[in-house]
């Protein structure tokens, strides 16, 4: 166990003097003051577009925006946010198989699947502070700008969007522990991703199928009922938690 804590904090050591944690936490609060703050601004700058649009003959009415604007906003940003943090971590063992590091580990009596649980609980937490902060950033704000700031169904949408993170990112751990190379594990991530996507559309598997967990925007507007997601977020556990495993079996048949 203390090797363990020892090999966490060397990677969150590492994570700060890159300054890849500072880089995520400002880029994601960005993320969190830009969902209300566009929702804010929409009927303002629509307003600045009226004159040129009124000429090509289209008329704006009037605008009325709330906090589930601001959380509409939220939803649509989020693919982004995946996109962010799986590109800053695709390499994170690519660069130690590459740069002959963690061979020195492992002659010191450091064991493969501590070095691999080390880097995933590494990334997760930060997955975890980062997420986290954008929500509760865009949050406040609503809270701020609006009263009806908790729209019906916002903890589980959040959740679920959370978890869809954790998997994402444990299956791209999975790949890089397994490969040389993080475009390698961004790729194998991203094809399964897509596979999955397009068994979602099937109506017999929509329901089970961890790309459900993006929709949390229905939650809100009463398109989708919770029953709707739990099924997705046990899936999605399970996987995750399957795909840790293989991140673990992955770096001990590694040759290095």
């Amino acid at each position: 166990m203390k090797q363990l804590l020892l090999l966490l904090q060397k990677e969150l050591t590492e994570l700060l003097r890159t300054k890849k944690a500072l880089v995520l936490v400002i880029v994601f609060a960005i993320f969190g003051i830009m969902n209300p703050a566009l929702a804010k601004l929409t009927p303002w700058m629509l307003s600045l577009m009226g004159s040129t649009l009124s000429e090509q003959g289209i008329t704006i009415g009037a605008i009325s925006v709330n906090a589930l604007t601001a959380w509409t906003q939220y939803y649509k940003n989020l693919l982004m946010e995946y996109i962010v943090i799986l590109a800053v971590f695709s390499g994170i063992f690519a660069q130690e198989y590459q740069s002959g590091t963690l061979i020195n580990l492992l002659t010191k009596g450091v064991s493969r699947e501590k070095v691999a649980l080390s880097k995933l609980l590494a990334v997760l937490l930060c997955w975890s502070v980062c997420y986290w902060l954008t929500f509760s950033v865009t949050l406040a704000y609503s809270a701020y700008f609006w009263e009806n700031a908790l729209p019906a169904g916002i903890w589980l949408g959040a959740i679920s969007a959370y978890m869809l993170g954790i998997w994402l990112l444990t299956l791209e751990l999975a790949f890089a522990s397994a490969f040389s190379s993080g475009m390698a594990a961004l790729l194998g991530t991203g094809g399964v991703f897509v596979v999955c996507y397009a068994l979602s559309m099937l109506p017999a598997l929509t329901r089970f199928l961890p790309p459900r967990l993006s929709e949390g925007l229905s939650l809100l507007t009463g398109a989708l009922a919770s029953g709707d997601f739990l099924p997705a977020l046990f899936v999605a556990l399970a996987l995750s938690l399957g795909q840790g495993a293989l991140c673990l079996a992955g770096i001990r048949r590694k040759q290095l």
